[in-house]
C-alpha cells in the first residue's frame, strides 16, 4: 500500500512541519515492484529536492484520506491571499488546500475562469500540480518521527530565496511546511503506464516568519511523466495545472505562464525559475497577494516584475534588485522610469539584476521597464513593474540618527548620537563587480563586509534662467565617520548599531576658510572641497543631510558616492 509523510520538526528558535505526501521509502531499495525517481547519492530523491521519507523525519498521512486530503495543524499562522491559516489539507490530487474540495469528476475546477463562484465553489490552495492523481502501487509502508536539524534546514531554505528572490536576504523563516509527492500518477494509468515512468515526484516547501506577514514557496519538480489524469498521455481530459488559487475569485497565479507550458505541463522538470542552480525549481513571494520570484522566459508585460525595494528615496544614488526575465551576463541591461533617466543594471546571477537608480526628484508611483539594452536586435519586450518614490524622511531604509528634534537645538544637548542600519543593505564594491569571476554566491557572508564612510552632503539651488527654473546642487562636504559593516549571519535580519560623536569628523571636503569661519567646532576625518571653497561657499549650503556609503579606495573628492 502506498504511503504519504508529513512531520512535524521542532528547532530551538523555530519551528518545521515537514510534510511528504507520496511513496514513503525505507532503506530496503530492493523491494520488489518499487518505483525509484531521482538521482544523486541518495536514491529517493533528485538533485532539486530536499531529504524526504522516514530519514528525514516524514509521518504518514491517513490512507483513507489520499483523495480527500487529511487536514493538519501548522502549529502557528501562515499568511495566504491576506488570511492566516494555522492548518491545512493535503491530498494525493497535487495540492495544500485551505478549504473542501469537492470531487468534480475527471476536472478539479478552480479560480476565476473556471468556476461560477458562489454558485460553484472555488477553494483557496496552492497546487504544484493540480489534476486526478494516484499513488504508485508497490511503495512499502513506514512511520517516521521528527529530526531535530530543524534549525539547519531553516537556514538553508533561506539560502536557497537569496539566490533567487530579490530581497530574500531580509528575510528570517522561523516555519516551514514541507510536502512531498513522491511517485504520483494519473488516476486511471495502469500498471503498464507507471511502468513506462509516466509517474511524477514533485515538492512544495512554504516558509513563513515569526509574525506570520511574508512567507515563501518554493516548488521543487524531480519528474512530471504525465500532462493530465487521462490514460496512455493523450491529455484529453483533467489537464494538469500548477497555480496559487486565493479562492473565492480573489485571484490565480499560475506557476509558468509560457505557452510551452501550457502546451504540456510537463516541462516545469525541465526548466527552472532559478536556471543557475538547479532544473525544476520555481519561487514566489506570498503574502496578500502571489508575487512570481526568480525569472521567467515568458515575453514580458503579463509577468510582473519584483522589485526590492519598491518604495525607494527619491534622492537616488541607490539600488533596487529586480526578478525579470532570465538573465545573461554577455548582454547589458536597463530599468527605464517613466519620465525619468534610464536606470543602469548589473546581472548578479541568472534570476536576479541590480540597478542603481539616478535623482528622481519626484513623489509617487512611477512605471518602471526592465529590459535588455539591445531590444531592437532580439526583440524582447519589456517587464513592467512599480516603484513608489518618496521623500527621504519616509524612506522605509533611512539612517535612524535617533532623537531627530535635538539636531535643531543650539547649542546641541548631546554630541553622541545613536545611528543604525541593516549590514545587508550593504555590498562590498570589489566583490559585487566580480561575482562572475570569482564564483561568489549572493548568500555570501563576506559579500556584504565592506567599510562604510558616514557623509555630509550639502544640498542648494540657483536659479537657472536657460531653463527656467531652479537647479539643484547636492555636493559632498565631508566625511564624519567610518564603521565596518557586519556581515555575521545573524546580521542578516538585525540592525547594526552604532554612535556618531558630532565633535569628530573624518575629513572635510570644505577649503580652510570654509572650515575656520563656518565649522570651526567640528572636527572632521577628510574635507571634499578645496581651501578657496571652503573660505567662500561652504555658507551657500544651507541645508543637508547624511549619507552612508561604501568607501571606495583613495576616495579623496567625493563626487560621486556609491550605492549599497
Amino acid at each position: 500500500m502506498p504511503w504519504w509523510l508529513f512531520c512535524l520538526l521542532l528547532g530551538v528558535e523555530a519551528q518545521v512541519i515537514n510534510q511528504n505526501i507520496g511513496a514513503g521509502t525505507g532503506q530496503n531499495i530492493g523491494s520488489p515492484g518499487t518505483i525509484f525517481s531521482g538521482t544523486g547519492n541518495n536514491p529517493y530523491y533528485g538533485v532539486n529536492l530536499v531529504p524526504f521519507g522516514p530519514e528525514a523525519g516524514d509521518l504518514k498521512v491517513n490512507p483513507g484520506m489520499l483523495t480527500a486530503g487529511q487536514t493538519i495543524d501548522l502549529h502557528m499562522f501562515f499568511p495566504f491571499y491576506g488570511g492566516l491559516y494555522n492548518y491545512t489539507t493535503l491530498s494525493v490530487n497535487g495540492y495544500i488546500g485551505f478549504a473542501t474540495v469537492l470531487d468534480q469528476g475527471p476536472t478539479i475546477n478552480v479560480g476565476p475562469e473556471s468556476t461560477d463562484w458562489p454558485r460553484q465553489e472555488d477553494p483557496a490552495m496552492i497546487a504544484p500540480y493540480l489534476c486526478k492523481q494516484q499513488a504508485c502501487p508497490g511503495t512499502p509502508e513506514s512511520y517516521a518521527r521528527c529530526d531535530q536539524q530543524s534549525d539547519y534546514f531553516l537556514d538553508e531554505m533561506m539560502r536557497w530565496l537569496q539566490e533567487g528572490v530579490a530581497g530574500a536576504s531580509m528575510f528570517r523563516a522561523d516555519a516551514a511546511l514541507v510536502v512531498t509527492w513522491h511517485n504520483t500518477a494519473s488516476a486511471i494509468a495502469g500498471r503498464s503506464d507507471i511502468d513506462a515512468g509516466q509517474s511524477a515526484t514533485y515538492q512544495a516547501i512554504w516558509l513563513t516568519d515569526q509574525p506570520g506577514r511574508l512567507s515563501y514557496v518554493i516548488l521543487n519538480y524531480d519528474r512530471l511523466g504525465f500532462d493530465a489524469q487521462d490514460f496512455r498521455a493523450n491529455s484529453r481530459s483533467g489537464r494538469c495545472r500548477a497555480l496559487f488559487n486565493g479562492g473565492n475569485h480573489t485571484g490565480v497565479v499560475e506557476v509558468d505562464p509560457t505557452q510551452a507550458y501550457k502546451n504540456t505541463p510537463k516541462v516545469l522538470a525541465q526548466r527552472s525559475g532559478v536556471p543557475h542552480v538547479v532544473r525544476g525549481r520555481y519561487m514566489f513571494r506570498v503574502d496578500d497577494i502571489v508575487r512570481p520570484a526568480g525569472c521567467s522566459n515568458k515575453t514580458g508585460g503579463t509577468f510582473p516584475m519584483m522589485i526590492y525595494p519598491n518604495i525607494v528615496n527619491m534622492l537616488g544614488e541607490m539600488t533596487v534588485d529586480v526578478n525579470a526575465m532570465c538573465l545573461d551576463r554577455a548582454q547589458t541591461y536597463i530599468l527605464m522610469i517613466e519620465e525619468r533617466e534610464v536606470a543602469t543594471c548589473n546581472v548578479l546571477n541568472a534570476a536576479i539584476a541590480r540597478c542603481s537608480l539616478p535623482k528622481i526628484y519626484d513623489w509617487g508611483t512611477k512605471t518602471v521597464y526592465f529590459q535588455p539594452q539591445s531590444r531592437g536586435a532580439n526583440d524582447e519586450k519589456a517587464f513592467v513593474g512599480y516603484i513608489y518614490f518618496v521623500p527621504p524622511t519616509l524612506d522605509p531604509q533611512r539612517l535612524d540618527i535617533g532623537n531627530l528634534y535635538e539636531w535643531y537645538k543650539n547649542p546641541m544637548p548631546n554630541y553622541l548620537m545613536p545611528i543604525s542600519w541593516f549590514p545587508r543593505n550593504f555590498t562590498n564594491p570589489d566583490l559585487f563587480n566580480n561575482l562572475n569571476q570569482v564564483g561568489t554566491r549572493i548568500s555570501d557572508d563576506a559579500l556584504y563586509g565592506v567599510q562604510l564612510g558616514l557623509y555630509v552632503i550639502g544640498y542648494r539651488e540657483y536659479k537657472d534662467d536657460e531653463i527656467k527654473k531652479f537647479r539643484p546642487e547636492h555636493r559632498t562636504l565631508a566625511r564624519i565617520a567610518t564603521y565596518t559593516n557586519r556581515n555575521t549571519f545573524d546580521y542578516r535580519w538585525k540592525a547594526q548599531e552604532e554612535v556618531i560623536n558630532l565633535n569628530q569628523v573624518q575629513q572635510w571636503y570644505l577649503n580652510d576658510w570654509e572650515r575656520w569661519n563656518t565649522l570651526y567646532t567640528y572636527r572632521v576625518q577628510q574635507w571634499y572641497l578645496n581651501d578657496w571653497e571652503r573660505w567662500n561657499t561652504l555658507y551657500t549650503y544651507r541645508v543637508g543631510y547624511l549619507k552612508l556609503a561604501p568607501m571606495r579606495p583613495n576616495d579623496m573628492n567625493g563626487t560621486e558616492l556609491l550605492a549599497g
